[in-house]
């Protein structure tokens, strides 16, 4: 655990970087620090490891006063990535992956496989690789190594200062991926400096947005997009990430007229008024509109050659539906775990009111943004 008692960091010329910080950071947390430039997310994160001291106020890491540490030893405990990566040119891959256990006077046999199996961790060869220098290795590579070398020691703090912000969009998602499944499978401690929200939403634990040294927000991702504390806030994180949380409409935004048929309808009849209306089930319903269950043109097709027999016969009573009250989350669910993709809606009184597709909600998605000209039509997935 790591824990900020009203620290403050204050420079020569006036200027207060950090003002009364208050901040607990949980043990196997990865918590990301975010903010516009200038809010102290650096300072904070470089005070941990003391390549900045703070003015006043105390830093504990699991309970001891960081400054009564060795500052040498303290950051040799501590795992530091940075946008620069700081792999050394003349060593391999094996060689600066393995530095600090070296520079810990480990065994060197109790490091040399941890090596191998942290390079091969991030997809890498280590036959391939590991006799490689940083200069032979793409960007995207090298930052890979630049983690797993913070990890070599084995740390319980890992801080990392805006990593990939210099890496293309693909080799970044790709590393954002590679840290969450990291942080999953060791569990350490991880202080993320970002500029970017989206980053921050998709591997932070809990995000700290700061302004002028202070913490505006400190929460979960899904509540602050959820419940931005002002309007700073909902700033930062752009309208169009709010869009995306806003709530679901109600269930009635989804839904689409059903293709209806009574009970007692004949089997080649009703086979023909399928076709007609291009449906592969029909929602059987009385003549007051009262549910009766749901005929599929399979079950249909075995039973056809029995004139006698009606939809009433072949009808399938326990098929699954949903109250016009329930929540379009649930409706969403059902119907992606429906074999026929598609939830009749009811009543309180059993009366059909609609039916929820994929198709329906495919086209409400596309409702809610500009389709681009020439783009094609979503096809109807029930038809």
């Amino acid at each position: 655990m790591i824990e900020f008692q009203h620290v403050s960091k204050k420079y020569g010329d006036g200027f207060t970087a950090i003002k009364d910080l208050n901040l607990t950071i949980q043990d196997d947390e990865l918590l990301v620090l975010i903010g516009p430039s200038g809010c102290g997310k650096t300072t904070t994160m470089k005070m941990i490891n003391r390549l900045i001291e703070p003015s006043g106020g105390k830093i504990l890491i699991d309970g001891e006063d960081i400054s009564k540490k060795n500052p040498v030893q303290l950051r040799r405990n501590i795992g530091y990535v940075i946008q620069q990566i700081g792999l050394m040119p003349h060593m391999t891959i094996r060689e600066n992956v393995g530095l600090v256990p070296k520079l810990k006077k480990w065994d060197e046999k109790k490091y040399v496989d941890k090596v191998d199996e942290l390079i091969a961790m991030v997809g890498l060869d280590p036959k391939e690789v590991g006799e490689r220098y940083p200069g032979e290795l793409s960007g995207g590579q090298q930052q890979r190594i630049g983690v797993i070398r913070a990890l070599a020691a084995e740390p319980e703090v890992i801080l990392m200062d805006e990593p990939f912000s210099a890496l293309d969009p693909i080799s970044r998602e790709q590393l954002q991926d590679e840290l969450s499944r990291l942080h999953q499978e060791l569990k350490k401690t991880i202080v993320f400096v970002t500029h970017d929200m989206d980053e921050a939403i998709k591997i932070g634990d809990r995000i700290c947005l700061m302004k002028s040294g202070e913490i505006v927000q400190l929460d979960k991702p899904e509540v602050i997009l959820r419940h931005p504390a002002n309007e700073f806030v909902r700033t930062f994180i752009g309208e169009e990430r709010l869009q995306d949380t806003a709530v679901l409409p109600n269930l009635e935004t989804f839904m689409i007229p059903p293709v209806t048929a009574l009970p007692t309808r004949g089997l080649a009849e009703a086979l023909k008024f399928m076709r007609h209306k291009r449906v592969d089930h029909l929602v059987i319903e009385d003549r007051n509109k009262k549910y009766y269950g749901v005929v599929n043109i399979w079950d249909m097709r075995r039973a056809y050659a029995d004139e006698n027999l009606t939809l009433k016969d072949i009808i399938q009573k326990d098929y699954p539906t949903i109250s016009v009250d329930d929540t379009p989350e649930k409706a969403l669910q059902m119907v992606n775990e429906s074999r026929t993709g598609f939830i009749p809606v009811l009543d309180r009184d059993e009366v059909v009111r609609g039916i929820i597709n994929r198709s329906s909600i495919v086209n409400y998605v596309a409702s809610q943004f500009p389709v681009e000209e020439g783009a094609a039509e979503n096809e109807n997935l029930l038809e």
